[in-house]
């Protein structure tokens, strides 16, 4: 019989990237191995609708009224907990800063925690900055001591949860290959540079935005941009601005010729798991990154992608791959080998079986 495992997360299914390309791709090649398992989420899915929750224009009093009739219902749903005798939790099971939701669901048996963030520290971005006071720095610490497994994206992460925890394994954030495809370009006397986002993470954009108006300056007509995820953005150069579609995702970024990942160097996006350069390396499509964390695991300037760390290292480095579609051909095929072999479902579902093994016993 398999084994009934509960996925407790604050998000519902198809909403959130990285509970999307950590685990949700797995689920069914977990099922097929024996792991019976059913998604319990904080939000319920008409709660968690761009529109009514995370869009920027979202009122306060809207999205309190919706967080506390999910938290009642997430008490609600304690009564099924008996049914698994197994937890995965990724990052928590509620916003709220307490761990009290979490202890009543992992209470006498074994859980796993998984996170792709450095959730412990005070990151609150400027649409839910009314919330800010809901986190709590010491909540994932709690967390980690009675994890029987915990699995991270990167050194950076699994160096702090080993302080903590003691089975402590890393899992990149990884791309299907098999629904990343890269598509054949049409021959077009234009370029298109393209991010894709969120609201919360349309600051890195914003940081380079500079650069991207003086590239618009220089190439005019022969320069495009595509900006999918944050369709609030008002860019003060034209722009193709996209909402994120999970039925279109894949086509949305194909249409891009060159993907920029700009990161701040802190310890939020050391924390990071380079998602958006893995989605465009995935395609095909090389990405110019700033080299900060995980970016610099993943590629290697020159090689697979091209790093940037200044305004003037941006200008050139995609002014380069402007004027050179040679090269654009030339690292994007690397970038998807890349992935291919080191960030795929594939290459990496014997480490989620083996987490799920040591966690749970076999199934």
């Amino acid at each position: 019989m398999p084994k009934k495992i509960a996925l407790l997360t604050v998000y519902p299914p198809d909403t959130v990237p990285g509970l999307r390309f950590r685990i949700e791709q797995y689920l069914p090649l977990l099922q097929a191995a024996g792991y019976d398992i059913a998604w319990v989420s904080f939000f319920a899915p008409h709660r968690y609708r761009y529109e009514a929750f995370r869009s920027p224009q979202a009122s306060t009093l809207r999205k309190g009224t919706l967080f506390l009739q999910a938290t009642l219902t997430a008490f609600a749903a304690l009564r099924k907990r008996t049914a698994y005798p197994g937890v995965f939790l990724y990052r928590e099971a509620s916003l709220w800063g307490t761990p009290f939701l979490e202890k009543l669901w992992t209470a006498g048996r074994p859980y796993i925690l998984d996170f792709d963030d450095a959730i412990w520290l005070l990151d609150t971005s400027e649409a839910n900055r009314a919330f800010a006071w809901l986190k709590n720095p010491r909540k994932t610490e709690v967390l980690l001591r009675k994890a029987r497994v915990v699995t991270v994206c990167n050194a950076f992460l699994a160096a702090y949860a080993r302080q903590f925890a003691s089975d402590v394994r890393i899992i990149p954030t990884t791309i299907d290959t098999d629904l990343y495809q890269p598509r054949p370009k049409p021959e077009r006397p234009h370029v298109v540079i393209g991010w894709s986002g969120s609201f919360t993470t349309l600051k890195h954009l914003h940081t380079i935005e500079g650069v991207l108006e003086h590239l618009y300056q220089r190439y005019k007509e022969k320069v495009r941009f595509r900006f999918i995820g944050a369709p609030q953005y008002r860019p003060p150069f034209p722009a193709e601005v996209l909402p994120w579609r999970a039925e279109t995702e894949v086509a949305d970024l194909s249409e891009i010729d060159i993907g920029v990942m700009p990161l701040p160097a802190d310890d939020w996006s050391r924390g990071k798991c380079a998602l958006k350069a893995l989605q465009y390396m995935a395609l095909g499509i090389p990405a110019v990154v700033s080299p900060v964390g995980m970016n610099t695991t993943v590629i290697q300037d020159g090689q697979n992608g091209l790093w940037a760390d200044t305004p003037e290292a941006w200008i050139n480095k995609l002014s380069y791959l402007i004027e050179h579609p040679e090269e654009r051909e030339r690292l994007g095929s690397a970038g998807r080998e890349t992935v291919e072999s080191e960030y795929s479902v594939r290459a990496n579902f014997p480490k989620y079986l083996a987490a799920f093994e040591a966690a749970f016993g076999p199934a």
